[in-house]
């Protein structure tokens, strides 16, 4: 890498010491352009890997293995609980306080069915360490042995108002997987995995059943970590250009110095092998007026081998690709053409010691359950015998190849992704550094191409392989009111139970909770946070290269980038000619680009072609807006695409004929696209539910927010009302696809972006010109439009057993401007304010804030057991800003905060995006330099100057709901509408 100095350590040799720990081995990792030093530490038992490379990008993660042994979610709690304070950094919460003063580029904690993970990132050194030594004091040190409120707070705890209030629950982590496990298809994940695994850790819910959780006592919370939060028991990785001997060093001089080594009786068993498949059903609460017919999930699922066999982790990973996840992959299109169900899904996880792979069927039958095994065993069968297509199993290692060789893990760091691939060999006992390589694993697939190495696959991992679970999953409407019915009695029960003053001492034990969320943290220690300073941030905004140039007429935004031999494409069309009464087909036509027949191919063969010759193709419609402009609105329908140089040609004719040549005329397969489509936002509702709350919002406010919503939750209506009337829609589709194909796919108006190194330009500029001559040169006249623009407020009903409560406004419509200081306002907002009262003291998982240029803002909450009390939360904001005073130390905190979101890391791909965006958009580099130096010289002043903007805006009274029916139904009188939030 130019420019960069690797910081070499001195010669290592095999078994030297140092610092306490040995060198097991040393080598050369091509695939990573690093090298890989696996260590143990001599006194604990500690293991440490250590990639070397130029990336300053460093990252750090301390695990450990931490296998459940029940479904109280133990391991879950602990990982949150860890970070609730510790010896050196006795604050009650350093995780937040970290996030408010970082430059982080990574910093969470995560739980795995066997693992739990405390990784951390960042590009400044002396961040990284203060980073490194407040994780590692909490793991070892945590301040939740000693204090009980920490399992109150993080895990569960009785609430009880007054002595005639019921009892009930709440926690942060219980009401995280209660909103968790109300998305049917995370609920059926967990029970695929128990009926795997009945005899192993993998059995139970790594994250906690709600059901089980309140049964988590003190003991075993103290106990688990006692157990299994040893250095004994940890896998330390360190990635980067860092000084790994001043790691070392500080490692065992800090921590594991202290520790002795002791046995952890951590080892994952072995679930035996199955005599042959088990069947288990199950049910999933559905509401009053969604169907019970087909809206059944089916799934079929086998434990296949070993993770430390990584030439089958990556065979099998190319088979789901192949026979399950490519428009028109066979196994997928035979459980569709059978009528099985209206989706297909698949899951291949390998991140356990016993890998699984599943089949789902979703909205179905259970009577179908037998049949659906039958037809994956006979589609199966015929591939092995002789069916399968080798181009197409071709086509799928291409496309894993090319996503190894790229490297590209968007905003994830890629030595956090590196360290979270070793633990599949790591955490058994394997070389960590297996899973970085690949080069002799590719061969060895590109050669059991011609030997029939997937045909003998097929065969050992799924037919003849009885290890295997057919479990279903049937909508119930009386499953939900009969769960909160048991559950209310058992709670009532165990109130009657008590004697005064043991209802006293609940009562009194919430009051104290309470009191300690809201005692703020001396000055003392908040100052135990080691933060850098304001003058540690460069003073400039990065500058995004970007050159507009000109191609015969057409705009080029082109990015001079190294992309390691990749071009990466955007294609602008113009979107303004599309009548508003299409748009809904226009948000169709993206969704189908490139899935239907086109002249010369059929779609599977369509889609095995573009795994062939590209990284990827797909297309959006995005209505952007011009900055500091509530009203405007550049609506284009965005083609995204990747190729390696070589494969130019091939791309653009694929484009030219998907474009040209596309036959939506059959009705079979936009049958299937629709139910596709459709049953794909209903199993996505509950992960989007932020966005969907925050889209219906931006939507009462502006043409912009009204554009997009054309393809939100409208567009699920519009797809359920094509099932209903399928005949009917269908003619009307292919007549408005008539219309906008010329008015979307057309040379006038096109933008490109072109994001590559120079040396590419010239060739790739010379196809996109040929290519754009074939694009239509018709010219047509803006259409109108009109948007009911008004401010109102929805609650959307589901069967989530927790809510997404939103407000929001356009500040712009208010009479009020853009500022950086808004950024900082949503940093303390979201780690202060919001964390302390909404999180904290009211139990959600967590709560979001966002002010945009084109003056969108919105306040929300997530995974949240409030409604009523969170609006009130969000009510009284601008009282909080508007008496908002901290130290100076405290502000410079947010600053910093703030600065590492700003300034996150970003790959060449998401560069050559964004300064097309900002292009696109008329944000220039002035403007971005002025909201950063804004964001550096921010003072508290500033802060409290937002409070009249964020008073008007709560007073607006424009909000959203998404949440449990009941719930919702309770509090109607605070919406205007209250509607499913999606109409079956």
């Amino acid at each position: 890498m130019a420019g960069v100095t690797i910081r070499r350590i001195r010669l290592m040799k095999i078994d030297d010491v140092i610092h306490g720990f040995r060198l097991l081995r040393s080598e050369q990792i091509t695939e990573a352009e690093g090298t890989a030093r696996t260590f143990v530490h001599e006194k604990t038992g500690a293991q440490l890997f250590f990639l070397e490379t130029a990336d300053d990008n460093k990252v750090f993660s301390i695990s450990f293995r931490t296998p459940p042994v029940d479904d109280t979610g133990v391991a879950h709690i602990v990982e949150h609980s860890v970070l609730c304070g510790s010896r050196k950094y006795p604050l009650k919460e350093p995780f937040v306080e970290l996030v408010k003063g970082s430059l982080n580029t990574f910093l969470n904690a995560m739980t795995f069915p066997d693992k739990t993970m405390y990784p951390v990132a960042s590009r400044n050194d002396r961040d990284f360490q203060n980073l490194m030594d407040v994780y590692l004091d909490a793991v070892f040190y945590p301040a939740m042995r000693e204090n009980p409120q920490v399992l109150m707070q993080e895990g569960w705890h009785y609430e009880l108002e007054n002595t005639d209030a019921p009892l009930t629950y709440s926690g942060v982590v219980y009401n995280e997987m209660k909103g968790a496990l109300s998305a049917p298809d995370d609920l059926l994940g967990s029970r695929i995995m128990a009926a795997l695994y009945p005899d192993t850790t993998y059995g139970y819910e790594s994250g906690g059943d709600p059901e089980a959780i309140p049964a988590l006592t003190q003991e075993q919370f103290l106990a688990f970590h006692a157990r299994y939060y040893h250095p004994s028991n940890s896998y330390i990785y360190l990635y980067g250009n860092l000084d790994i001997e001043e790691k070392l060093a500080y490692l065992d001089r800090a921590y594991l110095s202290h520790f002795d080594r002791i046995p952890v009786p951590s080892r994952i068993d072995r679930q035996s092998a199955f005599p042959a498949c088990v069947r288990k059903d199950h049910f999933y609460p559905i509401g009053a007026e969604e169907p019970l017919a087909e809206n059944a999930f089916l799934s079929l699922s086998w434990v296949i081998g070993d993770t430390s066999d990584m030439k089958r982790v990556m065979a099998l990973q190319i088979l789901d690709h192949a026979l399950l996840r490519m428009q028109g992959a066979p196994l997928r299109q035979a459980l569709i053409d059978a009528g099985l169900g209206r989706d297909v899904d698949s899951n291949y996880e390998s991140d356990i010691l016993q890998p699984f792979f599943s089949i789902v069927v979703s909205k179905s039958e259970t009577a179908r359950a037998e049949e659906f095994a039958r037809v994956v065993r006979e589609t199966l069968t015929q591939l092995a015998d002789g069916g399968l297509n080798h181009q197409l199993v071709q086509a799928s290692l291409n496309t894993l190849e090319f996503r190894l060789r790229e490297s590209d893990f968007g905003s994830s760091p890629k030595g956090l992704i590196y360290g979270i691939r070793l633990m599949k060999t790591w955490l058994y006992g394997g070389a960590p550094e297996d899973y970085l390589r690949y080069e002799d694993t590719l061969a060895a697939l590109k050669k059991g191409l011609k030997d029939g190495y997937f045909e003998q696959l097929i065969r050992e991992a799924f037919l003849d392989n009885p290890h295997a679970a057919l479990v279903t999953l049937a909508p119930s409407r009386t499953l939900g009111a009969e769960r909160a019915a048991v559950q209310a009695a058992e709670l009532a029960e165990k109130k009657a139970a008590m004697s005064a003053d043991e209802v006293a001492e609940v009562m009194r034990s919430c009051t104290a909770l309470k009191a300690a969320q809201e005692a703020p943290d001396t000055e003392e220690a908040l100052r135990s946070i080691p933060i850098l300073a304001r003058s540690d941030i460069r003073k400039d905004a990065e500058r995004l290269p970007l050159e507009v140039r000109d191609l015969a007429g057409t705009k080029v935004l082109f990015s001079d980038l190294e992309t390691n031999g990749i071009v990466y494409l955007n294609f602008y069309f113009p979107m303004a000619a599309v009548a508003q009464e299409d748009l809904p087909y226009a948000y169709l036509l993206a969704e189908m680009f490139g899935a239907v027949d086109t002249a010369a191919h059929g779609y599977a063969e369509l889609a095995m072609l573009r795994s062939l010759y590209t990284g990827g193709i797909g297309a959006d419609i995005v209505a952007y807006t011009r900055a500091g402009e509530a009203d405007s609105l550049m609506p284009r329908f965005k083609l995204r695409a990747k190729v390696l140089r070589g494969n130019l040609p091939r791309l653009f004719e694929l484009l030219t004929e998907i474009i040209g040549t596309s036959d939506f005329s059959g009705s079979k397969r936009i049958r299937e696209l629709v139910d596709e489509e459709k049953t794909g936002m209903e199993l996505s509702l509950q992960r989007a539910a932020n966005q969907v709350v925050a889209s219906r919002i931006a939507a009462y406010l502006t043409p912009a927010g009204a554009y997009a919503e054309v393809g939100g939750l409208p567009f699920h209506d519009f797809l359920s009302a094509f099932k209903e009337n399928f005949d009917a829609d269908h003619a009307k589709m292919q007549a408005a696809f008539a219309r906008i194909l010329p008015q979307i796919f057309n040379r006038n108006d096109l933008i490109l972006s072109v994001t590559a190194p120079a040396s590419m330009y010239d060739e790739t500029a010379e196809q996109l010109a040929a290519f754009r001559d074939t694009l239509s040169a018709a010219v047509f006249p803006p259409a109108p439009y009109t948007w009911n623009i008004c401010a109102r407020n929805e609650g959307l009903t589901t069967q989530s057993r927790v809510q997404y409560v939103a407000k929001g406004a356009n500040f712009l419509k208010l009479g009020y401007r853009y500022t950086g200081t808004m950024r900082v306002l949503e940093t303390l907002l979201r780690y202060d304010y919001f964390w302390t009262r909404i999180r904290v003291q009211g139990g959600a998982y967590g709560a979001m804030t966002q002010f945009n240029r084109n003056g969108f803002m919105v306040f929300s909450s997530y995974r949240d057991p409030n409604l009523a009390e969170t609006l009130d939360v969000l009510d009284e904001t601008a009282d909080y800003v508007r008496t908002f005073d901290v130290s100076d130390r405290e502000m410079d905190k947010f600053i910093i905060g703030t600065m590492s979101g700003v300034d996150a890391p970003m790959t060449p791909q998401m560069k050559g995006d964004i300064a097309a965006t900002f292009h696109l958009r008329g944000i220039t580099q002035e403007d971005r330099q002025r909201a950063r130096d804004e964001i550096l010289t921010a003072q508290q002043a500033d802060i409290r100057a937002l409070a009249p903007l964020v008073a008007d805006a709560m007073q607006a009274n424009v909000r959203c709901v998404l949440g449990g029916e009941e719930k919702i139904r309770e509090n109607a009188v605070l919406f205007d509408a209250v509607r499913p939030a999606l109409r079956m």
